[in-house]
Order: C-alpha cells, then structure tokens, then sequence
C-alpha cells in the first residue's frame, strides 16, 4: 500500500517543523499551527532559532551542531518557545537532520501542557468511572431495604392508622423513603440508554435555551456564537439535553448566588482539529463552550468536579455534572472545564468523524 508523507505527518500530534540548514522553516504540520498559534504562511517567514527563547543558549549552542555532518541528533526538554509577545510555550525538543537532494534539519516538538492533561485526563477519566463504580453498588445496597421500609410504614399504617399521631410518624417514613428513592435512581442513571438519532446540536441547544429562558426572565444576558456549517451526528437527544441543561442551569445559579454584576453565558459552536479525547486522537471534533462571568470555581474541585456528590453548591446532590459526563462519554465524547477569576468554561467535547488513534501514536 502506497504511503503518503505529508498525510502521515499531518496527522501526529507531535509538531513538526522541516527547516533548512540555517533553520529556515519551510513546511510546519496543523499541530505546530497549534502550539505556536500561527498559521503555516507565518510560521514559514520564521526561523527555530527565532522563536527559542533567547535564554535557553544551551539548545542555541547545540543546534549548531544539526548542520555539522554525521550529526546523531539530540533531545532537549522542557524548552521555552517565545510565540508573541509576552506569549510562550513549553515542549520537549527533538532535532534530527535528514538528507536527499538537500541537507536540512527536522524538529519535531511535544508540548509538555498537552501530555500533562492527556496524563491527567486519563487518570480523572478512570477516577470518575471508579466513582462511579462504587456509588452505582452503594445504591444497589441502599435500594433493596428502602422497598421493605416503606412497606413496613404502610402496613403500619393500615393496622394501626387508628392509632393518634401514629399516621403522621408514617407518612414521614413513606415521605423520606421516596425522597431517599429517588436519589438512589439517579446515583443509578438510566437502566436503558436512549437510541442515537441524527441530529444537530443547535436544535438541542436551542430547546435547551428556550427552557432556560423561561427561568431567567432576561436577568441573564445569553450570547450564541455558533458554526452554522457543523454536520449532523448521531446523538442522545434527550440525554445531550441534559447535560446542557445541568451546565447552564449551574452556570445561572453561579451568577445569581453570587450576584454578579452584568450576567452573561455565552456559547459558542466550533469545528477543532487533532484533538485527544480520553488517549484517542481524532481528526476532527465539534466543541461547544458554555462560558459564564461569574465567581471561579477552586482549583481544588477543578480535578473533581465531575465526580458523584461534588458540588460547590450550598445545596444539591452534586450528580449532576457526573451524569453528564457519563452521557458524553456514550458519544466517545468529554467534558472539560477551566476556571480563572473572570470567566469559567465548560467545554463539551464530541467526535465528527470515526478515524481515530492513540494520541500517543505516530
């Protein structure tokens, strides 16, 4: 089977930089576009030695070695690349040079943040199913005495219902069982997952924003900023329903607790490229970011906080952002979220085409 190289290369994770010997870049993949957050025409105007922090002189001395002949390449960790001002990033530097009917360099570069969240986000990942795990089997334990219970109240009930003030004692044992039922049917989430169906995520978006409208009477500024051009995937209608209900309603609640000044959710439809979801890398995925100006929520919780019974609530269960991580997990999808003291922003994450790898693959 014939192999095409620049396909190949278009589709690693790693950067990649092609460059001559006095380390002009010529050909950059999307994944450089990426990192350094410049497009290949302006990367291409650019040198390696132009974006090296001018620090790092131990890598600017041992570049000079890459044009040098028999030159075995060499490994340089954790260099700083200036990319505007005031703007750098942090990657492993791997330099070899290559030769056909020109001699040149090849730099190929990992961003350290990018394998440090596909680390984290596999550990939260195998976390929060572990979590889960053990809450699903708790609430196994709890629901199957909660029936007896309230049997026993309401025998109680017609035996003695003559008995004064007793009723009262059993309507409250009947009461609190509910309540604790339905809990526990929640912790369960559904026993039959819904069919996918074709659909686009505006109109779901949209159903959920008509409902959030009727809650928030105008009090809350709500901005769309959608890609009309996204396609139609196969989704859990009424579970992707939820999850962005969950993500809002918590978003109006954040504003209104904390009585922010001048409101505003906005969310924004996009098309993404080269994105590892959960260690799979995938070529393109849909994101929709849920952004809110309201109080940011501790670095403390951030690793948590899609697990069962987290909150940052004064009151609620802490269920709902678990839940809706495990709908989006369905769809081979994820949630994510990134808190600073001015903006928070949950972002869901879905696949649009089936060609997927190991993000850590070349």
């Amino acid at each position: 089977m014939r192999c095409d190289a620049k396909v190949i290369v278009e589709s690693l994770n790693t950067a990649v930089l092609v460059m001559d010997e006095e380390f002009r870049i010529f050909f950059t993949n999307q994944s450089a576009e990426q990192l350094f957050g410049k497009s290949q025409s302006h990367l291409t105007t650019l040198k390696l030695t132009d974006i090296i922090d001018p620090m790092q002189t131990s890598v600017l001395e041992a570049l000079k070695e890459a044009v040098k002949p028999n030159f075995q390449g060499f490994i340089a960790t954790e260099v700083i690349f200036n990319t505007g001002p005031s703007i750098s990033v942090k990657g492993d530097l791997y330099i070899s040079s290559y030769a056909g009917k020109t001699r040149g360099v090849l730099a190929e570069i990992r961003s350290v943040i990018h394998q440090q969240k596909v680390i984290d986000d596999i550990y939260r990942r195998d976390q929060h199913n572990a979590a889960q795990d053990l809450v699903r089997s708790l609430a196994h334990e709890i629901k199957n005495p909660l029936g007896g219970i309230r049997g026993a109240a309401q025998l109680l009930e017609i035996s003695y219902g003559t008995t004064p003030g007793l009723k009262d004692y059993t309507s409250v044992i009947i009461e609190q069982t509910d309540r604790l039922k339905n809990l526990v049917d929640r912790l369960l989430g559904p026993q039959r997952p819904n069919p996918l169906t074709s659909a686009n995520i505006h109109y779901v978006l949209e159903k959920v924003l008509s409902l959030i409208g009727m809650q928030i009477q105008g009090q809350i500024k709500i901005e769309k900023d959608y890609d009309p051009s996204l396609p139609e995937i196969p989704l859990d209608i009424d579970g992707m329903e939820q999850v962005f209900l969950n993500i809002i309603l918590n978003a109006t609640q954040a504003l209104d607790e904390t009585h922010t000044k001048n409101p505003v959710i906005k969310i924004t439809t996009r098309a993404t490229f080269s994105m590892a979801i959960n260690d799979i890398k995938y070529s393109t995925c849909m994101a929709v970011s849920i952004s809110n100006n309201g109080p940011q929520i501790p670095q403390s919780l951030l690793s948590t906080i899609f697990y069962p019974m987290v909150t940052t609530k004064n009151s609620g269960s802490g269920l709902g952002l678990s839940l809706a991580q495990s709908i989006v997990q369905r769809h081979q999808g994820l949630i994510d979220c990134q808190s600073n003291p001015e903006k928070t922003i949950f972002r869901v994450l879905l696949p649009l085409n089936k060609h997927r790898t190991s993000s850590e693959e070349k």
